[in-house]
């Protein structure tokens, strides 16, 4: 549990109510539920502010770019930096909440605020918040996985499988004396009480018996999940009764037939091989070795240098690179850097060129001081991209360090990535609409429109990346970060899935809570820390099938650059996605289905996984066998000309002013850290 500021002063309980009634307005908040909101209420604590002072700074991505703000006492003025002036945009009181996206993810913030008299805030931490989510999302799922645990009908089910069913179940709430279920109508679902009480019922020819009683965590209707014959009685509530409810059809559809699932093989080969299946490769010992990168750099006379760093590491997986003589130690690897190929908030990529053989690999540099907050994820990245041997995913041949940097030798991508493919191919077109008074299509006037990329060049993508995930899930692997941006393309036009910085191996059929990737693309249980697994995978490749083909995400439209605007339009059920008039009926499907809320029932995570998204009959012309062996013609070869992007990185490259110097103590934690990378 995350300890509060020395001194901290905690919200009184007279005032959660208030405070409670304050967040309830919010995305993040309106949808919890009142016991868990109280909790977070009661670890909030007051923050004094004197009038002149500055709470929050435009861009600061410090502590105070983790906190949520309720206005106690006080008014403060929001600035924001418009052509060189702080212009007042807002003015927040008494009640009044700012700072909601900071306990989603870490971001600037977007603007200025200052207190324009003395001041009180309550404040709620980022750390606070994902702690008692977490903490109240596991405790949900076990008590549910409990639940199911003492079903005999449910007995051949594995864990991972409940698990599943977990995400499936709904909450139904249902009066005092009004009939959950009928004797003699058809089954269709099952039943396990969460509160309240009901009893059971059954006519017979000798009239009307109550034959049971039941109670918190009893069940009944289970027999629906393996057949729709007639109810054998009905159960009546005696008191308000809370159940979760779980239909057969949604059974079926997540797991199979609960029939097929009882009379499947059991023995220890079957057992063996699924166990191997999820298993990661492993990448076997560290093989020590140096690594001379030379660099060109521009010397003070106005020509240029050569700059050689010394660094330490493993290569693995270039031993064919290396000259190894027969009892000698291995010779260094020597690469030459070449251009900018892109770069990141932490991180910098350049073409090099191995000086033995010539060949060419993509070099990814990360500043030690950059990273050195959030290391795993760095760890996560060298590990599942050193272990993964897939086509369609991007491949580390070797990771080493020097003094300030960490590198990972990747493969070369030299055709950019899917955005500068969208931009190259999409436009504006006329399309006539009917709507208003034009009822006729034929006769309306033709409205501009943006259309990304046509849709077999889409599919080709597409169906890569699902290859891709297949693989990836299959070894426990969620990705987490796809969009466009993470998307390379080869030298013959096929892409590879890059950038494993956020990706992750969830052990044992667990879930994980971390906020990772883009506003834009992130799945509702993501948004909302309520623990998830490869389902966010499925949900960003709709997405980016729809940016592909409109040139535009799905919750921007109508345009904002509000990231919470775009979060709360994710989770809201009754927020729908528009759809351009051009978008096949096929490629309309295949993006409501991926973007289902409910991660339980979204295509991808039901019965068939990858397979039934393989099976959608938008890709009804793929050979998957032949792609994924690479034997089709990709349809579109990467142009000779560098795009403006690449080209603006390349010329900030030259201008950019050599990086800091860290301190002792820096460089000493660094080393600590990354001592084993």
């Amino acid at each position: 549990m995350p300890k509060l500021p020395a001194n901290a002063v905690k919200a009184a309980p007279e005032d959660w109510p208030f405070i409670q009634e304050c967040l309830a307005k919010l995305l993040l908040f309106d949808k919890l539920e009142p016991a868990l909101q109280q909790r977070l209420v009661a670890e909030m604590y007051e923050r004094k502010v004197l009038a002149g002072e500055i709470l929050i700074k435009e861009g600061d991505t410090g502590l105070g770019a983790s906190e949520l703000y309720v206005v106690k006492a006080g008014e403060f003025e929001v600035l924001e930096r418009r052509q060189g002036v702080n212009m007042r945009v807002n003015r927040k009181m008494h009640g009044d909440c700012f700072g909601e996206v900071s306990l989603i993810y870490s971001c600037p913030r977007s603007a200025t605020v200052a207190a324009t008299q003395d001041a009180v805030v309550w404040v709620l931490e980022r750390d606070v918040f994902r702690h008692f989510m977490r903490e109240t999302q596991e405790r949900e799922a076990s008590q549910v996985e409990l639940f199911l645990n003492s079903v005999p009908l449910l007995a051949s089910l594995s864990r991972e499988e409940k698990l599943a069913l977990v995400d499936a179940v709904d909450k139904q709430v249902f009066a005092p004396g009004v009939r959950v279920i009928n004797q003699g109508d058809p089954g269709d679902g099952f039943y396990i009480i969460l509160e309240g009480e009901a009893v059971v019922y059954q006519n017979t020819p000798t009239g009307t018996h109550k034959v049971n009683h039941l109670f918190k965590a009893d069940f009944f209707g289970e027999r629906a999940l393996l057949t729709d014959e007639p109810r054998a009685a009905s159960v009546e509530p005696i008191t308000r009764l809370v159940c979760l409810v779980l239909a057969r059809d949604t059974f079926v559809s997540i797991l199979g037939p609960l029939e097929a699932l009882m009379a499947r093989e059991k023995s220890v080969a079957v057992v063996s091989q699924r166990l191997a299946r999820l298993a990661s490769k492993g990448a076997g010992p560290h093989m020590p070795a140096e690594v001379l990168i030379k660099r060109r750099r521009r010397s003070r006379s106005g020509g240029d240098a050569w700059e050689v760093v010394r660094a330490r590491g493993h290569l693995d997986e270039v031993q064919a690179l290396r000259s190894i003589a027969a009892g000698k130690d291995v010779a260094p690897l020597v690469l030459v850097e070449g251009a900018v190929l892109g770069g990141g908030a932490f991180s910098r990529v350049s073409i090099v060129t191995e000086e033995a053989t010539g060949r060419q690999y993509a070099l990814k540099r990360m500043r030690k001081a950059a990273v050195v907050q959030c290391p795993e994820h760095v760890f996560c990245e060298q590990a599942i991209t050193r272990n993964t041997a897939h086509p369609f995913c991007i491949r580390q041949y070797a990771s080493f360090q020097d003094k300030y940097h960490l590198y990972l030798l990747f493969d070369l991508m030299s055709g950019g990535d899917l955005m500068d493919v969208l931009v190259a191919e999409a436009r504006v077109i006329r399309r006539r609409i009917a709507q208003g008074a034009w009822r006729r299509a034929c006769l309306a006037p033709k409205v501009k429109m943006l259309k990304g990329m046509e849709e077999d060049l889409a599919r080709f993508y597409i169906a890569s990346i699902v290859l891709a995930l297949d693989y990836l899930h299959a070894h426990a692997i969620v990705y987490r970060d796809l969009k466009p941006e993470n998307v390379f393309i080869d030298q013959q036009g096929f892409v590879k899935l890059g950038d494993f910085g956020f990706a992750k191996v969830l052990e044992s059929a667990n879930r994980t809570y971390t906020f990772c990737g883009t506003p834009g693309y992130v799945a509702p249980e993501n948004v909302l820390a309520h623990g998830y697994n490869t389902s966010v995978d499925w949900w960003g490749l709709g997405v980016l099938l729809y940016v592909l083909l409109t040139g535009r995400q799905p919750f921007s439209s109508p345009k904002t650059d509000d990231p919470m605007v775009v979060m709360r339009r994710i989770v809201d059920d009754n927020w729908h996605i528009k759809y351009p008039p051009y978008l096949s009926p096929a490629a309309k499907d295949l993006i409501a289905r991926l973007l289902e809320r409910k991660p339980a029932r979204r295509l991808g995570m039901l019965a068939g996984k990858a397979a039934d998204v393989k099976r959608h009959r938008w890709f009804d012309s793929v050979d998957w066998g032949a792609l994924e062996a690479r034997r089709v013609e990709p349809p579109r070869k990467p142009r000779d000309d560098s795009s403006k992007r690449l080209k603006e990185l390349q010329e900030n490259e030259k201008k950019q002013k050599r990086e800091p110097k860290e301190t002792a103590e820096e460089l000493q934690e660094c080393e600590m850290i990354f001592a084993d990378f």
